[in-house]
């Protein structure tokens, strides 16, 4: 008796298209020198290209493994005083160390990137990405396998060329920038929203 096998090789199903999708982030910080400064709040929002419709969050306080003494670092202050000022250094201060401290920080956040990169192309968004992007790497990449941010899109959407563009027009894009709380959840709503009023020429000038 002969066993009638086909065997032809079959094509394996081609996957569906990856969906490209803007991962709005932010980061608090002590300073702006990645490598004298210590991170205190790391904020994401997962959103559709145009910002219509939002998906994942992520918001993270952070414990930092240590703070440099402003008597020593005078070019903090500045820093200090807004973070106490807006409640981020007390609440920073009272998180426990074991589980906010950048290694616990470290590997909640791959977790959250890897779990969006499997599903979606992510192109890191928000104001002055790079400075974001460099701290999270500086303070947590030691923590982790290779980058931090591993996975992200190197096309980013920086809603500083936009603001640029204004400053070339004679506007000035930054006469509200005072009334920020820099705060993470309120950086990236005020960003989304002012990326959605682009898209659809309802900006405030």
């Amino acid at each position: 008796m002969t066993d009638n096998i086909d065997n032809t090789l079959l094509d394996p199903p081609t996957p569906p298209a990856k969906r490209h999708m803007l991962l709005w982030l932010d980061t608090e910080t002590t300073g702006l020198d990645p490598y004298n400064c210590e991170l205190l709040e790391i904020g994401m929002q997962l959103t559709d290209m145009r910002a219509d419709t939002r998906g994942d969050s992520l918001n993270l306080i952070v414990h930092p493994d240590s703070v440099r003494n402003w008597a020593i670092h005078p070019e903090l202050l500045n820093a200090y005083g807004m973070h106490i000022a807006n409640g981020l250094m007390l609440e920073s201060a009272e998180a426990p160390q074991e589980g906010y401290d950048y290694k616990h920080t470290a590997w909640n956040l791959r977790e959250f990137i890897n779990d969006l990169t499997d599903r979606y192309i992510l192109h890191p968004a928000g104001t002055n990405v790079d400075f974001d992007l460099k701290q999270l790497d500086v303070h947590l990449s030691k923590h982790v396998e290779g980058s931090i941010t591993e996975g992200l899109s190197h096309r980013k959407l920086d809603l500083s060329s936009f603001r640029l563009r204004d400053m070339a027009d004679g506007l000035d894009p930054y006469k509200d920038r005072e009334q920020s709380q820099h705060r993470t959840t309120y950086c990236l709503d005020r960003d989304i929203t002012e990326y959605r009023q682009r898209l659809t020429g309802k900006v405030a000038q």
